[in-house]
């Protein structure tokens, strides 16, 4: 009877606490309520995002191009002789640009333009860095017309040059055509009158001075002051070799030319000197 009514009481207290719990589950799960999450919007974000970092580039990019740092504010220069530095910074007109705005080929075309400028080379690098390499025109002889009293210089090219200073050891030639054959800088002479030039002072390496006109071409005084007229370069040392016999004869003969045509080998002229 005692393990009997034990059994009973056990069982009874259990079947009270299930249906407690039971119950009780069952009243949580009649009032529990969903409640709906909010919804993350990528596309409202991804709006934003790029917004912000618009405003940020446009910041950034202000504070790149309005700094000092990167404004040119003086210019190195190379291989200028004759070209002044202030003459080279005033044609690239780079004072006060920021240096990404600087065209390099517009820079260089602008140094070339200037006239003893031959070559030039720009380079630019961060943060206002700009560097000139150029190469000059060589004056080479002095050219000089006796109609206007002006002189000027002329490279190896035949380029005309407003004269810098003094030319010292330098080669003349005089000018007497009428009209002057330069009129002005940036002029080009004829590649024939810069080829007889030559072409006699290489036969003659100690004749300093030469005339032209444009009859009679090049020519030149010997040394008892006749003039000789030689015309172009063709034939060159042909003429030099009538010349030195025909100049021989004349001493020998006691005979003073007015002047010697020697521009149609192997045909050579002369005028005799009235009262000689």
């Amino acid at each position: 009877m005692f393990r009997a009514r034990s059994k009973r009481r056990s069982q009874r207290r259990l079947g009270t606490a299930y249906r407690s719990y039971t119950d009780g589950y069952q009243d949580a799960i009649g009032t529990l309520q969903v409640q709906r999450l909010p919804v993350f919007d990528m596309g409202r974000f991804s709006k934003l995002l790029a917004g912000g970092l618009l405003v940020f580039f446009a910041w950034s990019f202000y504070l790149l191009f309005s700094s000092s740092t990167f404004y040119v504010s003086q210019v190195e220069v190379q291989g200028n002789v004759l070209t002044n530095l202030n003459e080279i910074y005033a044609a690239t007109e780079l004072e006060g640009m920021s240096i990404f705005w600087v065209d390099p080929e517009v820079v260089r075309g602008r140094v070339e333009a200037l006239p003893y400028v031959k070559r030039a080379e720009v380079q630019v690098t961060l943060p206002a860095n700009v560097v000139i390499a150029i190469e000059e025109r060589v004056p080479q002889l002095v050219w000089r017309s006796n109609n206007d009293n002006k002189t000027w210089w002329i490279d190896a090219e035949g380029v005309v040059l407003e004269p810098r200073g003094v030319l010292e050891k330098a080669l003349v030639v005089c000018d007497e055509s009428v009209p002057p054959l330069v009129r002005e800088a940036g002029q080009r002479l004829a590649p024939s009158i810069l080829a007889s030039v030559r072409e006699l002072h290489a036969l003659l390496p100690d004749l300093m001075e030469m005339t032209y006109t444009a009859d009679w071409g090049i020519s030149f005084k010997t040394g008892e002051g006749w003039p000789v007229y030689l015309g172009d370069e063709r034939n060159m040392e042909l003429k030099l070799t009538i010349l030195k016999a025909l100049r021989r004869q004349l001493v020998e003969q006691n005979t003073t030319p007015r002047y010697i045509d020697l521009r149609f080998p192997p045909d050579a002229r002369f005028q005799i000197a009235i009262g000689y």
